[in-house]
């Protein structure tokens, strides 16, 4: 019974143990990592100029990539805001043609009405089915004019939408073509570096 507690107490130690060991690694790895890096760039300070032409090549290649993302960046995001506007413009196209639509009917209605009104007027047909037919036009002409707010609402909105995105778009361009600008003047100023070293 003893030897089978000492082997349990034994086993169990060497595991505790062992998940020390798995744990302590990783601490000691970033250290060793970071202390890496700095002995790297301590080291290349060594390498003489004339040496150091292609991390000079890469670095310049660096910098047209980062400049080059940062361009196409600014597009697409250009590019989004100009798509968002032709769709503004189609629903604003759409919007028009309803309401050119709802102002169509609501003058077929309005001849309806007076035409109507003139019959009974003239004391013809029979008042009390001019009076149901009167009655009924003015309550199509009134939905019309409800659904005529409500268009004209939507109409109103995504103009005002469509000013905002052009505001929008002309500040984007103005920050592409000053990012494209920043982007030429770095290229030259790398180049001469570039051209120095030579």
């Amino acid at each position: 019974m003893k030897t089978l507690c000492y082997a349990g107490l034994t086993f169990l130690l060497a595991v505790s143990l062992l998940a020390g060991c798995i744990t302590l690694p990783t601490k000691g790895a970033s250290a060793t990592k970071s202390s890496l890096k700095g002995t790297e760039e301590g080291l290349y300070s060594k390498v003489p100029a004339a040496m150091r032409a292609p991390v000079r090549e890469a670095e310049f290649d660096l910098e047209q990539a980062k400049s080059k993302a940062e361009l196409a960046g600014e597009e697409v995001k250009l590019a989004e805001l100009q798509k968002e506007k032709a769709l503004l413009e189609e629903k604003y196209a759409g919007y028009g043609m309803q309401l050119a639509e709802i102002n169509k009917r609501k003058a077929e209605l309005e001849v309806e009405i007076r035409k109507f009104e003139a019959i009974d007027n003239a004391n013809l047909g029979d008042k009390e089915d001019n009076i149901r037919q009167i009655a009924n036009l003015k309550t199509k002409k009134l939905n019309i004019e409800s659904d005529g707010i409500r268009v004209k609402a939507d109409f109103d909105t995504t103009e005002l939408k469509i000013k905002k995105l052009t505001k929008q778009i002309k500040a984007q361009e103005t920050k592409v073509l000053k990012t494209e600008k920043n982007r030429t003047q770095t290229k030259k100023k790398v180049s001469a570096k570039k051209t120095k070293s030579k």
